[in-house]
């Protein structure tokens, strides 16, 4: 979706600018992305969200 991007004023925008809610939709998935709590473990989903921030913090 081209409005949904990883930048960091819409990751605020769509709510998505915290490790608990990254790793919620991580683990739980949301529309058309799949739940990967079966497959990961939750250190792995941490692990996820810290890097999107710190990449939606370098400006991808």
């Amino acid at each position: 979706m081209p409005e949904k991007t990883l930048k960091k004023d819409i990751l605020a925008i769509n709510q998505m600018n915290s490790v608990d809610a990254i790793s919620n939709q991580v683990t739980n998935g949301k529309n058309a992305m799949p739940a990967f709590g079966g497959r990961l473990t939750d250190e792995d989903i941490t692990n996820v969200a810290n890097y999107v921030l710190n990449q939606a913090e370098q400006g991808w």
